[in-house]
């Protein structure tokens, strides 16, 4: 089993912002996540493409409220 099968995607956004307060909430909570892609809002608007936040399988619930009020 890859790394990749052991996660699936909880959310996608586009903001910087918003992924900088996503790291901070789930560092602080252990739970292992990376992200996909990359903002280039302010660099490339029109090939903007969203971040997509990958989360551990057995703690997407945990994530899932822990970052409920940002998405």
């Amino acid at each position: 089993m890859n790394k990749q099968e052991n996660f699936i995607e909880l959310l996608t956004t586009f903001s910087t912002t918003e992924i900088v307060v996503i790291k901070s909430i789930l560092d602080s909570a252990k739970i292992k996540y990376y992200f996909t892609g990359k903002p280039l809002g302010k660099i490339f608007p029109t090939h903007n493409k969203p971040v997509r936040l990958m989360v551990e399988k057995d703690k997407i619930e945990i994530a899932r409220e822990l970052l409920g009020k940002i998405k």
